[in-house]
């Protein structure tokens, strides 16, 4: 494999040979191109020459624009190569009616390629294994090397093999992690200087073989966890695919959200907490998994309106709060009393079909907290001695943030219109916005299992920085 291709968003252009899996004799070549917006095949061009009074258009032609194929397989400079879920985006060409002759090509995009295997598709449960590696991570992660310092010289030892930081199964799946790092030692080409440095990976395996897209979800939830605990928006670098003993790499268009590694924003914790948060998080109901992307989404996208990150924020904080809160207003069997005796007096009273339906259907919401009542739910889950070293007065946080929040999502309403134009200044909805953060920040890392006490000062730093 050629190093500079391994990386997961790597840009290259090859040359290769594609065919469907089912007919290795419907060959064709052409350019497989990775930039940052896709993954595309374009056909090298074919020239027809068609009989007199046969239409050009029964040919391929623009018909063909939208069609799907699951997977190719094929093999370029690098070795085999799998490209999965491909779809015609484009066919360009030249079309020559009076002649009869056409030249034409076609361009595929694709979701991934896999280079060094032959898969079934992305959905093809083959794999038993994969391994990933983060930017920035080996700089949260103990280091490989060690060093000793005496009165004359300093000793750095660099070790041969791996170290190893945890290794568990996840009990629900009995799904393996591995987290270690290793030195990789390099020479500087101008002085022949050793530079030595720490890189991470991790290894998940599978007791069963699963697909491509089950190891590449694994490998958003990862990058997703580490973000949060590092405090920085860690990029997804490599990942390599293995099924027995053989192995692959993958590349596919992504847009990282790189933030800078800083010391202050990230979380400590000791290895037993760091495999206890690894299991929590991959063991997460579909539930929780929902509005994990959009709670980390914001969390880690730098640049956004002071409104849209408001209003993400107020939206993750909703989304946490209901996948990890069970019960609502009153106990299930009372609610469950007063929903029948609502439904026996709307039949009673002989209201309009669509409008009891409509009753109904505000019924089986009524019993959810308020946004307000989240909110609060969510500082109370916080010391108040850490909501005052945030400036967070509860009553009022949550008040500010409940107006605000009905400002911008009830728009046209009597009630918005009777307010100000904006109910808060662009200075003040920032503060806000960063205690909001905080906010969401400290209740995912509460429910991964970490003290208050480990991310105290962390997230103090976080929100009052900007002062």
């Amino acid at each position: 494999m050629a190093d500079e291709h391994n990386q997961l968003g790597s840009h290259f252009t090859v040359v290769g040979a594609f065919w469907p899996p089912d007919n290795a004799d419907a060959v064709v070549t052409g350019t497989l191109t990775v930039d940052d917006k896709d993954v595309t095949f374009a056909t090298a061009p074919e020239y027809k020459r068609l009989g007199p009074g046969i239409s050009l258009s029964l040919s391929l032609g623009n018909e063909n624009l939208g069609e799907k194929v699951p997977v190719f397989h094929g093999f370029t400079q690098d070795g085999l190569c799998t490209l999965c879920d491909l779809m015609v985006v484009e066919v360009p060409g030249l079309t020559h009616h009076g002649l009869g002759q056409q030249v034409l090509s076609v361009t595929y995009r694709a979701s991934m390629s896999v280079t060094g295997l032959h898969l079934g598709g992305s959905t093809d449960k083959c794999l038993t294994s994969a391994r990933y590696s983060f930017s920035g991570l080996s700089d949260w992660l103990p280091k490989a090397t060690s060093e000793a310092w005496d009165a004359e010289y300093i000793t750095l030892k660099i070790p041969l093999k791996s170290r190893e930081i945890v290794d568990f199964s996840v009990r629900d799946n009995r799904v393996r992690i591995t987290i270690k790092v290793f030195s990789q030692l390099t020479s500087n080409f101008i002085d022949g200087a050793r530079i030595s440095k720490s890189v991470a990976y991790i290894d998940v395996e599978s007791p069963t073989a699963e697909s491509l897209l089950w190891f590449y979800e694994i490998g958003n939830r990862l990058e997703n966890l580490f973000s949060l605990l590092t405090g920085a928006s860690l990029a997804w670098e490599t990942f390599f695919v293995y099924r027995g003993e053989e192995n692959g790499h993958v590349t596919a268009k992504r847009r990282n959200r790189v933030k800078t590694f800083d010391p202050r924003e990230c979380v400590r914790c000791s290895a037993d907490q760091l495999a206890n948060a690894v299991a929590i998080w991959l063991s997460a109901p579909p539930s929780f998994r929902s509005v994990e992307s959009l709670a980390l989404g914001v969390v880690r996208k730098g640049k956004l309106f002071l409104e849209t990150e408001f209003l993400s924020l107020a939206q993750a904080l909703e989304g946490v709060h209901r996948v990890t809160t069970h019960g609502g207003v009153v106990d299930r069997a009372t609610f469950r009393q007063i929903r029948k005796k609502i439904v026996t007096l709307l039949k009673q009273e002989n209201v309009d079909p669509l409008l009891t339906r409509r009753i109904c259907d505000s019924l089986s919401h009524a019993n959810d907290l308020t946004f307000a009542g989240r909110l609060s739910e969510l500082c109370s889950r916080m010391s108040g001695a850490l909501l005052d070293r945030v400036a967070i007065n509860p009553e009022e946080f949550v008040s500010a943030v409940v107006a605000v929040r009905n400002f911008y999502t009830h728009a046209g309403s009597t009630m918005r219109n009777n307010q100000n134009n904006n109910p808060m200044s662009a200075k003040d909805l920032f503060f806000l916005s960063q205690k909001m953060n905080f906010l969401l920040r400290g209740t995912l890392l509460l429910y991964l299992g970490i003290e208050e006490k480990q991310f105290s000062d962390v997230l103090t730093h976080q929100t009052t920085r900007w002062k």
